[in-house]
């Protein structure tokens, strides 16, 4: 996958935003991550090598505003021609996650059904709250493709078998300083469900602040992934209803 990080820049929206690696890296380098501004990343997709062709080869996946929200309200300005790119580049596909369901369908362009096929779209939903909250509004939204990202896992969560339409469920516990806990059998309940619906699931970490079997672990980096594909409970995706 390929980063176009178009937009720096976000307000924190609920309660996986307290350990915000964006946050915490421009506070270490004095940046006020509330001010959203555009990058010099913004027309990357458009920018052509000497040969005349693509930079971004054809077939490639961009990881689209991975340091911001592409629904935030601050890219209202910016957004249509976002969207004119990925019309424009029909050969590519994007990828983006969002705490602001609300806002996708209010944000979509006009051509949206010429484009919809190519646009993946993740919503974050980290505890019960923001599932009952969010998952509503995520359904509603006229996407092709769904994603549900449980990252970072802070409580148990139930759909209560609301789960059509989604492809598949992303989870994981924090990272990071001051890493909240996650335990295994909310990652194994969850797998219950997406199993049961029919859904993918991708267990993708297991923070650094882990509990199996009634023992705390507390896990580097590297060992997070590792041990969360060590565990081997993924299951394949399926095309949404």
């Amino acid at each position: 996958m390929i980063f176009w990080n178009l937009i720096h820049g976000c307000h924190q929206k609920s309660e996986g935003c307290a350990h915000c690696f964006v946050f915490a890296r421009d506070e270490e380098n004095g940046i006020d991550t509330n001010v959203v501004r555009k990058t010099a990343s913004f027309y990357s997709p458009l920018e052509r090598n000497r040969k005349g062709d693509w930079k971004i080869p054809s077939g490639s996946m961009l990881m689209t505003c991975f340091s911001s929200d592409f629904f935030i309200e601050e890219m209202d300005v910016w957004r249509n021609e976002a969207w004119q790119m990925m019309q424009m580049r029909e050969d590519l596909t994007f990828y983006m996650i969002t705490k602001r369901p609300e806002r996708i369908s209010i944000c979509l362009p006009p051509y949206w059904e010429k484009i919809k096929a190519r646009i993946f779209v993740g919503c974050t939903m980290e505890n019960q709250q923001r599932a009952d909250e969010r998952l509503v509004h995520f359904k509603a939204a006229p996407l092709m493709h769904r994603e549900i990202i449980v990252e970072p896992m802070l409580t148990p969560i139930n759909f209560h078998g609301t789960l059509s339409g989604i492809e598949k469920i992303t989870v994981g516990g924090e990272t990071g300083r001051g890493a909240r806990p996650c335990r295994y059998e909310w990652i194994l309940d969850l797998r219950r469900q997406c199993q049961e619906a029919g859904v993918g699931f991708y267990f993708m970490q297991t923070g650094g602040n882990f509990y199996k079997d009634g023992k705390n672990y507390r896990l580097p980096r590297h060992l997070q992934l590792a041990q969360a594909a060590k565990a081997n409970i993924n299951l394949p995706s399926y095309s949404a209803d």
